[in-house]
């Protein structure tokens, strides 16, 4: 009978050693509103958070960083549930949908492996990113008041960057198709189509009429003038020929997609700030909206009651 006692104890007070191992394991280490947040819940988000890829961080310590993040989104949880907002299922699907096509991607499968590769996380946690991501810009359309970029801060932008944004490319090329059956054939003809477009400053254009079975052929096998990206779609081991051949240089006889290639290229120019100012607006745009943000979140700090008991948590 003492003996049953005395075991009866030591498992109720080895039940209680659990317990209170488990409420250090999982201990509040903040409160936003009436929401706590866990040293799980954290520790958790550190491991994603870890294998994603190309995240911005700053010098604190990645508890701290990871922290302030669940911090925000649980102040967007708590403006979204007072403006009702959701983010349904189908909303996340068909913004999927507009991610593949401005892709070009048709198979779902091959966009899941692409962004698990590309952002280090599963496909579950992309869409869940995206939900909150979805409803963070709701929050922001209806709470967050973001500046829009001036033409002359996109014009400034333009003059300090424009050496970042490529280069328009006029070329000529002599390009024929070939398949593996007359492959030996089209590189006999390529090599001859090289040493004449070598004799003369203009012999890629004769050797171009002569050889090239593209529709360039007509005008001596011109194109452009082109950006990388245009180039890219056409073939992108040929937009990587044009980015490496120097101006006024021939190069080699190169095999891309389907064709053998050679060109010349004859000039490179700054792409001009009409054909990017779009893109230089949306860019600066989602510049002004995550210093708003960052703004906003830091008010909504002071407005929601936030109380942090993490030890090592360093302030921004």
């Amino acid at each position: 009978m003492k003996i049953f006692i005395v075991t009866g104890i030591a498992l109720l007070l080895g039940a209680a050693a659990s317990l209170a191992s488990a409420e250090v394991l999982n201990e509040v280490i903040a409160v936003i509103g009436n929401e706590p947040v866990t040293l799980i819940d954290l520790n958790n988000e550190i491991k994603l958070y870890k294998t994603r890829k190309n995240v911005k961080q700053d010098k604190r310590n990645i508890e701290s960083q990871v922290l302030d993040l669940l911090i925000s989104r649980a102040i967007v949880d708590i403006i979204a549930a007072e403006e009702s907002i959701t983010v349904p299922p189908e909303r996340i699907d068909s913004t999927i949908q507009r991610e593949m096509d401005m892709r070009g991607i048709a198979n779902l499968e091959e966009y899941k492996k692409k962004v698990e590769k590309e952002l280090g996380i599963s496909f579950e946690d992309y869409k869940k990113e995206m939900a909150r991501q979805l409803k963070t810009q709701q929050v922001i359309q209806l709470r967050v008041s973001v500046p829009n970029p001036t033409p002359a801060q996109i014009d400034e932008w333009y003059k300090l960057n424009k050496n970042k944004l490529g280069k328009k490319y006029l070329f000529r090329m002599v390009a024929i198709p070939y398949k593996s059956s007359n492959e030996a054939q089209v590189s006999k003809i390529m090599s001859q189509a090289h040493a004449e477009a070598r004799k003369s400053k203009d012999g890629i254009a004769s050797a171009a009429a002569k050889y090239s079975q593209h529709v360039s052929k007509s005008r001596g096998g011109l194109m452009g003038p082109y950006r990388l990206d245009e180039i890219a779609r056409m073939d992108p081991i040929l937009a990587g020929a044009v980015n490496n051949t120097p101006v006024g240089q021939l190069s080699q006889v190169f095999v891309g997609q389907g064709y053998y290639y050679l060109i010349k290229v004859e000039n490179a120019k700054d792409i001009p700030v009409d054909e990017v100012y779009d893109q230089i607006r949306a860019l600066l745009q989602g510049q002004n909206e995550q210093m708003a943000f960052a703004d906003w979140v830091r008010e909504q700090r002071r407005r929601v009651s936030v109380t942090i008991f993490l030890k090592n948590y360093q302030e921004l």
